[in-house]
């Protein structure tokens, strides 16, 4: 990384990157890094073969509810990938607050599923979908606006096979939003991410995960094995469309999910119409 970029200060650490705030004095803007350091490369440097890889990924979306990736490289000190500074918090500080109003968790679905309508069309996958990779900005309007980021664990479609279900064989992810299907090793594709989506949306509305347990095989058994609250229990204030547009999402089956997030959109908006 060359003299164009200072760094300014943390924002967050974790696995093996480190993402500073940082200014790029040719643009004078400022911009996030997300650097891995040169003494966690490992000999072979997969680490930032594999931080090249998500930029490369990122790059190709320019949308606004996808965090942009401006530029990328390898230095003597390591990795890095230059990003849009998104303002704001992440969705679980908010939703640790209090569970989404209507309001706020319909701007929350038609923003996170217009930006991930985007991912798939290039075909891709996330395969990590959690409220810490959704940065929220409250507008001065009071508005929110919604920026979809870390693309560490992408995939291009179609995807054969899944994580090693195995306890204490170092999955990656969050158990609390991965199907089932990473859980058998069963092939991927856009109703996985969906199905994140789903249990993302609950946890939004509910404060509580709609799969959970005390220890991580004791999550993944209850995607597998799945007795979800219902949702029309837990906030009783939504339309009862809503509540079933939810539940679809996190369906066992990924027959029985949306069969592309255009169609849960299209199907939510309806939905949003027939209840005005």
């Amino acid at each position: 990384m060359n003299k164009r970029y200072e760094l300014l200060a943390p924002i967050a650490e974790g696995g093996l990157g480190v993402v500073f705030r940082a200014r790029d004095t040719e643009m004078d803007r400022e911009v996030a890094i997300k650097r891995i350091p040169a003494d966690k490369m490992g000999g072979c440097g997969a680490a930032v073969d594999a931080l090249i890889r998500e930029a490369r990924k990122q790059s190709a979306f320019q949308h606004p509810n996808i965090v942009a990736v401006y530029d990328y490289g390898v230095d003597n000190e390591g990795g890095f990938i230059v990003m849009e500074l998104a303002e704001g918090e992440t969705l679980e500080d908010v939703i640790m607050r209090g569970a989404l109003t209507a309001g706020d968790f319909d701007t929350l679905v038609r923003q996170t599923l217009d930006g991930m309508s985007a991912v798939h069309e290039k075909g891709i996958l996330h395969l990590d979908l959690k409220p810490e990779n959704l940065m929220i900005h409250r507008l001065p309007k009071g508005r929110l606006q919604v920026k979809i980021l870390d693309f560490g664990l992408a995939k291009s479609t179609p995807q054969v096979g899944g994580q090693d279900p195995k306890p204490g064989s170092g999955l990656v992810g969050s158990v609390y939003f991965m199907a089932p299907e990473q859980f058998e090793r069963a092939p991927v594709d856009v109703r996985t991410d969906i199905y994140a989506l789903g249990c993302l949306f609950y946890y939004a509305l509910t404060q509580r995960h709609p799969f959970d347990g005390e220890t991580k095989p004791q999550v993944m058994v209850a995607h597998l094995h799945p007795h979800t609250p219902p949702l029309a229990t837990l906030r009783p204030d939504l339309p009862a469309r809503t509540v079933q547009w939810v539940e679809w999402l996190i369906n066992r089956a990924p027959a029985n999910r949306p069969a592309s997030v255009a169609e849960a959109l299209r199907v939510y908006e309806k939905n949003t119409m027939a209840g005005a």
